[in-house]
């Protein structure tokens, strides 16, 4: 009986096993380039957020600090970035828009009012690659706040690194795109708990080390993150930038005219 009762149990516990390996094996199962970025571009963004932005720009010994106050929302199908400079006085009133549209058939927009020339204009597609407020940062980054533009490149993945991220590699769809958005490719480590890149190197479209973004913290607001501390640094100057934010919080019922390009002279001074 005995006999009997343990052959029994043996029989379970191995059919147990052979049911459970399907099922660890697609656990395990290797994700592609494309599903990477995908998840990446696909993570949640929608809630509402505010806090204060700080660039500190390094070079040579020598730094600069740029702040200003930081407003993303959603609007339908668009993610929206509103930045409104207060310091240093020579740029108070500085103010950037970008509308960051998700169907691929909608070209994103990007704006920028200077005081100095009391007059708004739209920065266009082909000068993603320029450097932002003189930061290590180009217009194509911060717009895209650590998403790779699925229409800019091919994806490949590279299994994954010994802390658990996936390596995620891209190459520019072409020699066009390659001179609008700066890079020739990245190779990026991804934490699948959140679906962000934690370290990013890029290429210039040459194929040459240019730099290098690494993220040491994120923030929640709902169910989406924020980098609030990582540095920029430039192989090729030498220089970098410290990129922080500070007092993250959610931004509960926003003016929607702060989004409006038509009013971004005004908007310094209406952020929440």
């Amino acid at each position: 009986m005995h006999r009997t009762l343990r052959r029994l149990a043996l029989i379970a516990v191995s059919a147990a096993t052979a049911l459970s390996l399907p099922l660890a094996a697609l656990a395990q199962k290797a994700m592609t380039g494309d599903e990477i970025a995908r998840n990446i571009a696909e993570r949640p963004n929608a809630d509402p957020r505010k806090g204060t932005i700080t660039f500190t720009m390094r070079d040579k010994g020598r730094s600069r600090t740029r702040a200003a106050k930081m407003l993303r929302t959603e609007s339908k199908a668009t993610h929206r970035l509103l930045l409104a400079f207060d310091t240093p006085a020579s740029i108070r009133g500085t103010s950037f828009l970008s509308y960051d549209h998700k169907a691929a058939d909608r070209t994103d927009e990007t704006w920028l009012y200077l005081p100095a020339t009391s007059r708004t204009r739209r920065v266009p597609a082909s000068d993603r690659a320029d450097s932002f407020m003189g930061t290590e940062l180009s217009y194509g980054d911060v717009k895209d706040s650590f998403i790779f533009g699925l229409a800019d490149y091919t994806f490949s993945s590279a299994g994954r690194a010994a802390n658990g991220r996936y390596i995620l590699k891209g190459k520019a769809r072409d020699a066009k795109t390659a001179r609008e958005i700066g890079y020739g490719g990245f190779t990026a480590e991804v934490d699948p708990a959140t679906w962000f890149p934690r370290k990013i190197a890029f290429t210039d479209p040459a194929g040459r080390k240019l730099k290098t973004i690494a993220v040491s913290d994120l923030e929640k607001v709902g169910a989406s993150w924020t980098a609030t501390d990582f540095t920029v640094t430039n192989h090729r100057t030498g220089r970098s930038t410290k990129v922080t934010v500070s007092g993250l919080a959610r931004a509960s019922g926003a003016n929607e005219r702060l989004f409006d390009p038509a009013r971004l002279d005004r908007a310094a001074g209406r952020m929440p």
